[in-house]
């Protein structure tokens, strides 16, 4: 599903974000990319999005070369990955039905369909009763639930989580770490940045570990740190 074949990315001349990363993500896994702050792992979810372009080595997603890939592909990838990030990125006008609608408004989805998958994917996240509320009115962990109903609406393929329980309670945290893992099971890829301790020993899935933009450790069921 994901290939990174010695990937470096670089911010002027000496600024690197990442150094020569290489590592694959086998379809239907579940992988934690952990480092500390700076460590390299939003620039893999943004070069994976193509948001921005490597300095040098390819990046594949689902056997597309991205640095191959035309400008006007670029909405074709990214319907087809999930996204969901640390500060939720709803639409503050939009009720939780409509939020989600969008997902599928935006690529075309009829009406009856929506109508459809919209309460149903409501009903995963446990939040079918907030359908007419506004974000303002949710807490932090029904905003994040929400964003997780909308990044998987259409089922995408590949998941993609960027530091998703960062502003969250570790009870909440484990809730959302529950749906995520139901998602993967259905058969989604999912990648997962965190820094979160706690959510990584509690899983015990696959650990590709960045340091200064560098892979220093690729562990299969491994934790945050180096135990065993």
């Amino acid at each position: 599903m994901i290939v990174f074949r010695n990937v470096t990315k670089r911010y002027g001349t000496k600024m690197f974000a990442l150094r020569n990363v290489s590592m694959n993500v086998e379809k239907g896994e579940f992988v934690f990319l952990v480092g500390r702050s700076g460590a390299g792992k939003s620039t893999v979810i943004k070069l994976l999005l193509k948001e921005i372009e490597p300095t040098s080595g390819d990046i594949f997603v689902a056997g597309k070369n991205l640095r191959q890939l035309s400008s006007w592909k670029i909405p074709q990838l990214r319907r087809n990955i999930g996204c969901i990030f640390q500060d939720f990125k709803l639409l503050p006008n939009k009720t939780v039905f409509e939020n989600i609608a969008f997902a599928l408004e935006v690529i075309g989805k009829p009406s009856y369909v929506i109508q459809s998958q919209v309460p149903q994917v409501l009903q995963l996240v446990g939040l079918a009763e907030k359908a007419e509320h506004y974000p303002h009115e949710l807490s932090a962990g029904e905003q994040q639930r929400i964003s997780m109903a909308r990044a998987f609406v259409n089922p995408p393929p590949l998941l993609l989580a960027d530091e998703p329980t960062g502003n969250l309670d570790p009870y909440t945290s484990e809730g959302i770490m529950k749906l995520i893992s139901r998602i993967n099971k259905i058969g989604t890829t999912v990648l997962m940045a965190t820094h979160d301790k706690a959510l990584v020993d509690s899983v015990r899935m696959r650990v590709v570990e960045l340091d200064e933009g560098e892979v220093v450790r690729d562990q299969e069921k491994g934790v945050y740190g180096y135990e065993t």
